[in-house]
């Protein structure tokens, strides 16, 4: 018997994970959260807290945890609570969490990163393998926290060589909450007049079959996730039924706060992203996971724009849905 514990199973992709390993047989799933799961997590059962590096060694000691899935960052489910905060929980959290691992005995690690740690570079080549060094600067937000956990993990790793840890470095999620997404639909979003650089999407579904592929094969390193094709930053606002707006650089910033500011939202990432492309190679994934995406970004894009208007509708029935499951548990 395999028993998995999902930091983070408060977030969609938390949930869908320990939903989705709860279908594989011999494997018992444990979700710690510090917030309850936001979608069923099939016969998983759940912790709500904010554990000390203490009490997590106590937790998979007591568990017999040999596998951690590691999902908890600040800004990736939801928007970011400030940047002292989000460092703690991101980079702090994610060193406490593996010495709590190496203490306890956990043999495997599989711990969410993001494909923008490659950084946005003219120098980037055509499609980047997960040999090519992550951006040691200008990153910020998310992606900086991220490039530095990953500085850490292998620097860890080496310290550490019984404990397994692999990263995965996904493609923009479309699934839940995406300020990517919210980006594309806003009214006449900005981008810099003479750049059109290419992105990669990958959709929560993808993104969950990998996670488990990972937890499930005993594998370590980098992985990189993402859907099949690429598209281009002014396709992706018009198939989301809007205009691009080039405009120069310095004036993107100043420019997006004319007109209705409630519906203003800012580009996500490092201004170097709507200025050059990061495109990944995914056949690592592909040939040791046995992982493939299954949708492509053009249908996420648009499948995500005919359920904008479905959104309060879709959030009433999943929280219904939730209140019955937690109910019939209880």
């Amino acid at each position: 018997m395999s028993r998995v514990l999902i930091n983070g199973v408060g977030g969609l992709l938390g949930a869908r994970v320990a939903r989705r390993l709860c279908d594989e047989d011999g494997v018992a799933v444990l979700g710690l959260s510090r917030c309850e799961p936001p979608a069923p997590v099939g016969r998983a059962e759940w912790l709500v807290a904010r554990l000390s590096g203490l009490q997590l060694v106590e937790l998979l000691q007591a568990e017999q945890v040999d596998t951690v899935i590691h999902l908890d960052f600040a800004g990736a489910d939801s928007p970011g609570e400030g940047h002292e905060a989000a460092v703690q929980q991101n980079v702090l959290g994610t060193m406490e969490l593996l010495g709590a691992c190496a203490k306890a005995g956990v043999s495997q690690v599989v711990i969410r990163s993001h494909s923008g740690v490659y950084g946005a570079s003219p120098l980037n080549p055509a499609l980047i393998d997960e040999g090519r060094p992550i951006a040691r600067r200008g990153l910020s937000g998310l992606l900086r926290d991220m490039a530095e956990v990953e500085v850490f993990v292998a620097e860890f790793a080496a310290q550490h060589p019984d404990l397994r840890i692999a990263t995965l470095r996904m493609a923009h999620m479309v699934g839940g909450w995406s300020p990517l997404m919210e980006y594309f639909a806003q009214p006449s979003p900005r981008t810099i007049i003479g750049f059109d650089p290419s992105l990669q999407l990958l959709h929560i579904d993808d993104a969950v079959e990998a996670v488990a592929l990972a937890a499930l094969a005993r594998c370590s390193g980098a992985f990189n996730l993402a859907a099949d094709d690429a598209i281009c930053i002014s396709q992706a606002i018009r198939l989301s039924g809007q205009q691009p707006m080039p405009t120069f650089e310095g004036m993107i910033v100043p420019s997006a706060t004319i007109g209705d500011r409630s519906k203003l939202r800012p580009w996500p990432l490092d201004m170097a992203f709507l200025r050059h492309g990061c495109i990944i190679d995914t056949r690592r994934a592909r040939d040791e996971l046995g992982w493939a995406p299954a949708h492509s970004a053009a249908d996420m894009i648009r499948a995500a724009q005919q359920l904008d208007g479905r959104d309060g509708a879709d959030r009433a029935s999943s929280e219904a849905a939730l209140r019955t499951f937690l109910s019939r548990r209880r």
